[in-house]
């Protein structure tokens, strides 16, 4: 298949599985859920997300020791979702700053733990992959977030995005974060929970440890 046709249907499908295709308003809070990779630790994740440790560790509370985080585990990092694009979707831009040998799969796949994809950062930056530049320049970094949906439940008003992993079902999943399969699979009716890569969006808690509905929106 040609590469520019490839990268066309990449960005097709990752616009098709946004929880909002289109969006008039966003909401002050989503979560992003980080996985922890070997050698990272909350100083890091604060930086990449703009977010401050205290912060990060308020939507944490199973977190005891803020400098030694368990690779592996997943970490709630709270952040503005916001409405991109026009009314395109729903995400939000933070942002990245190169040095050297940093590349975009990088970027995505360890620094931002699969929350974004190298295509979307291609697609938010003028630099071509080849030829990022290593010399502290910004980068976007966009994750897609979702404010929840009143026609599903309006029990339900934070949002994770959830970067799925191998081994991970939609049973495991709900069972992680004390949720039905039923909620879950009715915010991503179209989600493949065993295919080990991309985003599902599921109820998160807010920092006094329950599941806030959705905020009644106003004209």
């Amino acid at each position: 298949m040609p590469m520019k046709l490839l990268t066309g249907i990449l960005l097709i499908a990752i616009l098709s599985t946004s929880a909002d295709a289109r969006c008039s308003r966003g909401c002050d809070t989503a979560l992003a859920s980080y996985y922890m990779w070997l050698n990272s630790n909350l100083t890091f994740v604060s930086q990449m997300t703009q977010a401050e440790i205290p912060t990060i560790l308020s939507y944490n509370p199973s977190i005891p020791n803020q400098d030694s985080v368990q690779a592996g585990a997943r970490v709630n990092v709270p952040f503005a979702c916001d409405c991109l694009e026009d009314g395109e979707f729903l995400g939000h831009m933070f942002e990245f700053r190169t040095f050297p040998g940093v590349t975009y799969q990088t970027i995505a796949q360890t620094y931002y733990s699969n929350l974004t994809t190298v295509d979307w950062l291609q697609r938010f930056n003028s630099y071509p992959a080849f030829s990022i530049p290593d010399t502290g320049v910004t980068l976007n970094v966009t994750v897609n977030c979702s404010c929840g949906d009143e026609n599903v439940s309006k029990d339900y008003g934070l949002f994770v995005t959830w970067p799925l992993k191998e081994g991970e079902t939609l049973e495991s999943i709900a069972d992680a974060n004390n949720l039905s399969t039923g909620i879950v699979s009715r915010y991503n009716p179209s989600a493949n929970f065993n295919s080990g890569n991309g985003l599902v969006y599921i109820p998160g808690k807010d920092q006094d440890g329950t599941f806030p509905p959705i905020a009644s929106r106003t004209t």
